[in-house]
């Protein structure tokens, strides 16, 4: 299990990690203290649960809930100021913890957390990319097809974008909603855009994706998943 904690002020930072060592003890743990490096391990790492101060060095941590809406990982805030942990459950955040943080009321989020089903991973609705600095996300809906890219992948959508993901393939399945499927080692398709299977001789096989794009498909996943009979 990941664990984020995006707070400034170190010794409540230290609070957090101590108490989150405490009540769940597998954790790996990552701290961030600006909103700048939260966003960008957001884009780096799969996180399961992030702690969030709303205030960071008198930027707005609101920010975050903006980039990460509908992410695949659970918030619980971590605030002095009840008026905006009120605000941030707009965002679908968890729970929220107010400041100075009591370990019984910690150990009453982290239950709550441990007790929940948990976010599925068809509940992802977005992947986020770094581009010049900036990170940008990509609507799951919105993935024609992702191809392999040596260690990298690229990500091409329905408007013709092409955006350079971090991951390679074999994380990015894992992560992705099951209707994804890899149909070659080096593609990965959204199963319900997939219009028809294209015959080829010497065993060779084509998809061709409702869009109209045709993805080279590997003679294994034809046998295990499109041949009848």
């Amino acid at each position: 299990m990941k664990v984020l904690i995006v707070e400034d002020v170190t010794l409540v930072a230290e609070r957090i990690a101590d108490l989150t060592k405490k009540h769940l003890k597998n954790a790996k743990i990552k701290v961030c203290h600006t909103l700048e490096g939260a966003l960008l391990s957001i884009a780096e790492e799969t996180y399961d649960l992030l702690f969030l101060d709303l205030n960071l060095n008198g930027k707005d941590g609101f920010e975050i809930l903006k980039e990460t809406t509908s992410a695949s990982f659970y918030t619980i805030i971590i605030t002095a100021n009840k008026d905006q942990a009120v605000q941030a459950f707009d965002f679908g955040v968890f729970d929220f913890i107010s400041k100075p943080i009591s370990e019984k009321r910690f150990k009453i989020a982290i239950d709550r957390f441990l007790d929940n089903p948990g976010i599925n991973r068809n509940q992802l609705k977005y992947l986020s990319v770094k581009s010049k600095g900036k990170i940008h996300l990509i609507a799951i809906e919105e993935i024609e097809f992702i191809k392999a890219s040596g260690n990298y992948s690229e990500i091409y959508t329905n408007s013709e974008n092409i955006f350079l993901h971090d991951k390679n393939l074999d994380k990015l399945i894992k992560m992705l909603p099951e209707n994804f499927i890899r149909i070659h080692r080096s593609y990965i398709v959204p199963q319900h855009k997939v219009h028809k299977i294209i015959k080829h001789g010497g065993g060779k096989y084509d998809i061709q994706l409702s869009t109209g794009s045709f993805i080279p498909l590997s003679r294994e996943v034809y046998k295990s998943r499109f041949k009848s009979g």
